[in-house]
């Protein structure tokens, strides 16, 4: 006999779809993270090649001027006696004038350098050339380099009258505050001239000869390979930044010379910015609207800044700045012969206001005897560096 056989349901159960949808979900989880790994390493390897390139057309600029270009300039007599984070005019830093050598002549051509980098008016083309995205001056790791500075009118600090494009590389000033007066070069403690003593050699406590402090590129100075008396391959030349967090934080403006925009200062040992990425409350003494950190080595109160790992001097001016970046654990930073390194942020400091000298200030200095070690009264490990 035949006998009728009833309808045949071919599916999942409720149970084994939720086992599904787990495993999927796990899977998911296992994914995104290796996803986001590889999205940084290729990043990473971007920003390395960015800063790579930047740093060849520094040297070849030494190569052809026979000196490395100063990294800010401006003239002493144009403001009067006022510090040179207040000066009314500014000419071309660093990057400004390399802009040939990264084949971006025409921006290079659209600035008029007779009137200030700063300046604003209708008919002043330096506003439309400092506002121009330069994608080789940008790391993909930054999030806020798509944000241009816009200056605040009536702070003596804020460079105002808008439209500064970012970048996130800056060249070594050294270790020392970029403050003081240009006229008569007022405190020479800091760096203000070629004749200030963070760069003419001068000790201000004992008046011995060193060069403990000097870097490559400063205010209105700079030096030649040969005066690199460390060794190329030992001292940095540039640095990474990162670009400021809101259109009234200066940090990464690239056509400006500044402390935080184009230039690392004062990141070594003596100040609260010692080391990549260090989270002091006032880490960056620049400029940023959003400061309200309190005093020194303490813990800040900015939301952003210390999310961001990016806190500053309740000042603000622009007087200090580290290194920065936003690959995990480290900065990339290139030294005077064109090679790119990857620091850690454990490389050995003396913390804040930690005193001197440890391997990191070594690598920052250019003519300190090419120490590798601390000094602390150690016979043979080089001058004195306080």
């Amino acid at each position: 006999m035949w006998h009728r056989r009833g309808p045949t349901f071919l599916g999942f159960t409720l149970v084994e779809l939720l086992v599904v949808i787990a495993i999927i979900g796990i899977l998911v989880a296992l994914l995104l993270p290796a996803i986001q790994a590889a999205r940084e390493a290729a990043r990473r390897a971007q920003c390395q090649s960015n800063i790579h390139n930047v740093a060849l057309a520094v040297v070849n600029y030494e190569s052809s001027h026979k000196e490395f270009p100063a990294g800010m300039t401006f003239d002493p007599n144009a403001g009067g006696n006022v510090p040179v984070q207040t000066m009314a005019k500014y000419g071309p830093n660093w990057i400004i004038k390399i802009l040939p050598l990264l084949e971006d002549q025409a921006i290079a051509d659209l600035f008029d350098l007779s009137v200030g980098i700063n300046e604003a008016g209708s008919n002043n083309r330096n506003v439309q050339a400092r506002g121009t995205n330069i994608p080789v001056l940008l790391c993909p790791s930054d999030a806020f380099n798509q944000t241009k500075y816009q200056g605040k009118t009536g702070s003596p600090h804020a460079p105002p009258n808008g439209n500064w494009a970012r970048g996130n590389y800056a060249a070594s000033a050294g270790r020392a505050f970029i403050y003081g007066n240009p006229v008569g070069l007022g405190d020479k403690r800091y760096m203000n001239g070629p004749d200030s003593w963070a760069w003419a050699g001068t000790d201000w406590n004992n008046g011995t000869t060193l060069f403990c402090k000097r870097g490559v590129m400063g205010p209105n100075a700079s030096v030649s390979l040969r005066q690199i008396t460390d060794g190329t391959s030992k001292t940095i030349m540039l640095g990474e930044i990162r670009a400021g967090l809101t259109e009234q934080d200066a940090r990464g403006v690239w056509a400006l010379g500044h402390a935080g925009a184009s230039l690392i200062a004062m990141y070594g040992a003596g100040g609260d910015a010692n080391g990549p990425n260090f989270c002091g409350a006032n880490s960056d003494d620049v400029y940023a609207d959003f400061s309200d950190a309190p005093g020194q080595c303490t813990a800040a109160t900015n939301q952003l800044g210390i999310a961001e790992c990016m806190t500053v001097s309740g000042g603000g001016g622009f007087d200090q700045a580290t290194v920065r970046s936003k690959h995990p654990g480290g900065i990339h930073v290139a030294m005077c012969d064109g090679s790119v390194q990857f620091i850690t942020d454990d490389i050995e400091t003396s913390g804040c206001y930690g005193g001197c000298c440890t391997v990191w200030d070594w690598m920052i200095t250019s003519a300190d005897g090419g120490q590798g070690g601390a000094y602390n009264g150690v016979s043979g490990r080089g001058p004195r560096c306080d």
